[in-house]
């Protein structure tokens, strides 16, 4: 499955409906400002993510964005009222609609930890 940077609200939703994928994956990322994101700790887990979630072999996962440094420190965002994330980056593993495990900052950079974080 490829990484969907830009998912349809739809797509959202369909995680806690009847029909929800049996695993899919959420990252949440800091939004894109000038150019790159504006978290450091975002930048420093990007590639190894793309890497682990990026292709027609590997597992779903659909980048949620958080807005700018801003919009993310309200204590109504989004990610923090919907999905209870406090740091970013952080990746949720969704199975049959519900949050089983999550990776936070640097655990994702940890050798082993995202791969075994990965159930096929």
């Amino acid at each position: 499955m490829p990484l969907h940077a830009k998912p349809y609200p739809h797509v959202f939703n369909s995680l806690n409906g009847p029909t929800a994928p049996a695993q899919t994956y959420l990252v949440f990322y800091s939004s894109v400002v000038d150019g790159r994101m504006w978290c450091p700790d975002c930048r420093n887990v990007e590639q190894v993510v793309k890497d682990a979630f990026d292709g027609p072999d590997k597992p779903k996962a659909i980048i949620h964005w958080v807005g700018t440094s801003s919009e993310w420190k309200t204590e109504t965002n989004p990610a923090r009222v919907d999905w209870n994330v406090q740091t970013i980056p952080t990746i949720l593993r969704i199975e049959n609609g519900k949050e089983t495990a999550r990776l936070v900052e640097n655990d994702i950079l940890e050798e082993g930890r995202l791969a075994s974080f990965i159930r096929p």
